[in-house]
């Protein structure tokens, strides 16, 4: 089984990721790339995850401003990582050469070709900037909306009702006891970006118990996912969590449940997901009717609002990467890309010969 994520996503805090703790788990060997834009990180890392996919389970992570462009592999039995180490997620080695190894692309670039370009890169790279921080003030500015919703909802809570529904819940689709060690991972599988909110749904392929879990007011669905992480992870199984981020990935959007085979998926009005082959599992009945309607006036200008300034930083991360993609023409232009792939295979052969 292989799984698709991305490797984090832009909060209104900056860039999110927790994919550090991929590298900093001791069993796990590091390659770190660095270099520029369109220096051939992704397609190093494509090369890598296509070669490997035949023999052991791939995580491929990519890109919420490209989800087209691969930011980190992990080898499950290889016990090796590959990442993008450049800005916004700055990677560096913790036990270098040990644990970890950087990679400089950057060796593989003609300098004159740049530097004959240099004011127009450094136009493009300001410009590529600017947008991506008008991004984050507008994805700030959701966030508020989002936090406000999720306060009304919260406040609005049936808890006698929802935590016997949880019990029941419970029983019916958790065993005993699972063959994991209950770890919980934390995986980015929903983020916005240039196509709006983006799910990896292909990482749900094997799952064939898929919950969709309809909640306009986020504060149901959050509380339902913790109390069954910490459940599964008492009994045994393995968890993956992945967090919302616009809520600074501090309340969470899904659950995946591997060796059962199940998956809770959040839906809402705003992120127009829509599982048609999951099991709709509807969490409005949980809210305090009467409650949600003393406060719908409030809720209804939080919907319309959010879509606003949703669509608004789309289109500023949709130009933020056409920007990207300029920038990029420069680099590309300027690599020997031969020893690009040289420096891919040779990759490809350590890990392989740690491995035999």
């Amino acid at each position: 089984m292989s799984e698709v994520y991305f490797l984090g996503a832009m909060t209104s805090n900056g860039f999110s990721t927790e994919f550090g703790k991929v590298i900093e788990d001791s069993d796990m060997f590091t390659y770190i790339l660095k270099g520029g834009a369109g220096t051939g990180k992704s397609s190093l890392m494509k090369k890598a995850a296509n070669y490997f996919e035949k023999t052991e389970h791939v995580e491929r992570y990519y890109c919420s401003s490209d989800p087209n462009s691969l930011d980190a592999v992990v080898l499950g039995s290889s016990k090796v990582a590959i990442v993008d180490g450049t800005s916004p997620h700055v990677f560096d080695p913790l036990v270098p050469g040990v644990s970890q190894k950087i990679i400089n692309l950057g060796d593989y670039w003609n300098e004159e070709m740049l530097k004959e370009n240099g004011k127009m890169i450094s136009e493009v790279t300001a410009a590529n900037k600017s947008m991506l921080a008008r991004a984050k003030r507008f994805t700030n500015a959701v966030s508020n909306i989002y936090s406000d919703t999720y306060q009304i909802g919260s406040d609005c809570i049936i808890s006698d009702k929802l935590d016997s529904f949880i019990e029941r819940f419970k029983k019916k689709i958790l065993g005993k006891k699972g063959s994991g060690t209950g770890l919980k991972k934390f995986r980015q599988l929903t983020a916005l970006t240039e196509y709006g909110f983006y799910t990896f749904t292909e990482t749900l392929d094997d799952y064939f118990d898929i919950y969709y879990m309809s909640d306009d007011y986020f504060a149901v669905s959050n509380y339902l996912i913790s109390v069954l992480a910490d459940e599964a992870a008492v009994r045994g199984y393995d968890v993956t969590i992945c967090p919302n981020q616009m809520f600074n990935n501090t309340a969470y959007e899904h659950m995946l449940i591997p060796e059962l085979g199940v998956a809770l998926v959040s839906g809402s009005s705003v992120t127009e997901y829509n599982a048609e082959s999951g099991k709709p599992l509807n969490l409005t009945r949980f809210y305090d009717k009467k409650l949600i309607s003393q406060r719908k006036i409030r809720l209804k200008m939080n919907k319309a609002a959010c879509k606003d300034l949703t669509d608004e930083a789309v289109r500023t991360i949709k130009t933020a990467k056409e920007i990207h993609d300029e920038i990029e023409r420069y680099y590309i232009s300027s690599m020997d890309f031969d020893k690009i792939n040289s420096v891919t295979e040779n990759i490809i052969r350590e890990i392989e010969s740690e491995n035999s």
